[in-house]
């Protein structure tokens, strides 16, 4: 591929993926508005996560396999379609079984498109371009989730639940646009006769950075997730601030992730992504420790920002760190078990969070969290480090051609 094809591609995919978690926040927090005004309780919107978590998790090996056996543009055009399509029927569906239901497929479609955006992501670029790529997508991300619950309660206070959720099927017609307009393909060779290949949690389990990378991925979602559970009782009961200040400290936390995802993007090799995934790690581990003691809500949102660029920093330099580490071939087994690792364990932490809650106070937990996230580090750090300073990047690309749409 060409130098302005491979930059024209990053960008359509840097849309791409801002576009579709824009339109699912918008559409989850109407769906959350919606249940709460027709009388459902917490277990309805706590199912209405699980439903859409649960297949990302459970789905993880299947979706790998798919990802690196098909065309990945084509499957992305086909996913985001039939996402549209689905998104299209929640808009008019009520009973919650029936929603539940749509949501889980929502979630495979999810479960597809993520996997094949980062495989083809790291089919177009390499190294520090990878790197710079990957942090340019996260703070879209990021900007999309700072914008989509405003947005969402604005469109549900005027129009109702079905103008968000149509919203988010048009996102995802305009995502599949951005499919189609990206000339590069990643297509992987079939195993021969004979050869049956890896799976993704095999694939982890014989790389000795790859390994204490997933570790510490999982430690850190369950974490963050747990705390988030307590987060509105420290802030509101523990520290009595306002409506408006807990809006501001979930705003601050949104900035700090931004700042973060461009600062991860400037990071370069192997050996700085891993130093700075490891330092991003502890630090943020310390920052929900000082958020746990905070005297009041204005000591609070410095660690709230701290908290988010280290939040930032770690998305950045784990998915270039482990893209680069993974054969080309085997990346789309590696990204879907990523993210059912990620979706599992924050499942596992929502209903942690929950149960702690209810024996410790917000800021015991809040600080507990925090020491246990440095330990993690501490006694893998080492590891990553020495893995990734032996490290030789995989190839780009299985094969890229500039093909017609």
């Amino acid at each position: 591929m060409s130098f302005t094809s491979a930059r024209r591609d990053v960008r359509w995919i840097i849309v791409a993926k801002s576009l579709s978690w824009l339109g699912d926040l918008v559409a989850t927090v109407a769906l959350v508005l919606r249940l709460q005004s027709h009388g459902a309780g917490a277990a309805a919107v706590s199912a209405l996560l699980i439903a859409n978590a649960l297949p990302l998790l459970l789905l993880s090996g299947v979706v790998g396999q798919v990802v690196d056996r098909y065309d990945n543009r084509r499957l992305l055009v086909i996913s985001s379609l039939a996402q549209a399509g689905v998104c299209a029927a929640v808009a008019f569906v009520h009973p919650t079984a029936a929603v539940l239901a749509l949501v889980a497929l929502l979630g495979v479609g999810q479960a597809v498109n993520g996997a094949a955006w980062q495989a083809l992501l790291a089919a177009i670029v390499d190294g520090d371009d990878l790197t710079r790529a990957i942090g340019h997508t996260q703070a879209g991300r990021t900007a999309a989730g700072i914008a989509a619950p405003a947005l969402s309660g604005l469109l549900v206070g005027l129009y109702g639940a079905e103008v968000p959720l149509l919203l988010d099927a048009a996102a995802y017609v305009a995502v599949t646009g951005a499919a189609l307009a990206i000339a590069a393909r990643r297509v992987v060779a079939p195993a021969a006769a004979g050869t049956r290949r890896r799976g993704g949690l095999s694939i982890v389990r014989s790389d000795a950075l790859l390994r204490p990378l997933l570790v510490l991925l999982g430690l850190f979602v369950l974490l963050g997730s747990m705390v988030n559970v307590v987060e509105v009782f420290l802030i509101r009961a523990t520290l009595h601030a306002s409506t408006t200040m807990y809006g501001i400290a979930g705003a601050t936390l949104s900035a700090g992730m931004l700042a973060g995802a461009l600062l991860g993007g400037r990071i370069r090799g192997m050996s700085g992504l891993a130093r700075g995934f490891v330092g991003s790690a502890t630090v943020l581990a310390l920052s929900i420790a000082a958020v746990g003691v905070a005297p009041t809500i204005w000591w609070l949102l410095p660690g709230a920002a701290l908290l988010g660029a280290m939040n930032g920093v770690l998305n950045v330099t784990l998915s270039s760190l482990a893209m680069a580490r993974t054969a080309a071939d085997e990346r789309g087994r590696v990204g879907a078990l990523i993210g059912g690792v990620a979706s599992g364990t924050q499942i596992v932490a929502y209903a942690m969070g929950g149960a702690l809650a209810g024996a410790f106070t917000p800021r015991e937990i809040f600080v507990a969290s925090g020491v246990l996230g440095v330990v993690a580090p501490v006694l893998l750090g080492r590891a990553v480090l020495r893995a990734a300073s032996a490290t030789r990047v995989s190839p780009t690309a299985v094969a890229t051609a500039d093909a017609p749409a």
